[in-house]
């Protein structure tokens, strides 16, 4: 059972009625619930606001809810004087559920996911690019009061 499913059974909610508090369509949170799709970041804020929990225990799979980093921190802990930081192994697990979550979707929310992380990229790569744009200026400016 997903998480979204147990807040909402918790909370005496049919799918409808979820649907309906977030403004979506039953078929949307019958998707979520199924894991064969995921609700868009604002939809799933106002879920978690709504159900008084995390984004990472909405956009979980699992019942208990949660990602499970933080059985990886412990799992992992005691081999951080072995060479990687606590981070890069936690940094690791994250990408590996990444990937396990990116297995069992289907080739059009695999499609979604890609194209909402190259919109991404694109505006960060741009934001260096501006802000050194703007350091020439700044510094002419601060030689001019100097």
């Amino acid at each position: 059972m997903s998480y979204i499913r147990y807040l909402r059974k918790k909370s005496h909610l049919t799918q409808s009625q979820l649907a309906d508090i977030l403004g979506v369509t039953q078929t949307s949170v019958s998707q979520w619930e199924s894991g064969r799709n995921f609700p868009d970041i604002k939809t799933a804020r106002r879920m978690a606001e709504f159900f008084d929990t995390t984004l990472d225990q909405i956009m979980s799979h699992s019942s208990a809810g949660g990602t499970g980093l933080r059985r990886a921190e412990h799992v992992y802990s005691d081999k951080v004087d072995g060479g990687l930081a606590l981070q890069d192994l936690v940094e690791l697990e994250v990408k590996r559920k990444i990937m396990v979550l990116l297995d069992q979707l289907s080739v059009t929310s695999k499609m979604r996911i890609l194209e909402r992380v190259e919109a991404y990229l694109e505006v960060e790569s741009a934001m260096p690019a501006q802000e050194s744009a703007e350091a020439p200026v700044q510094l002419a400016q601060a030689d001019g009061n100097a």
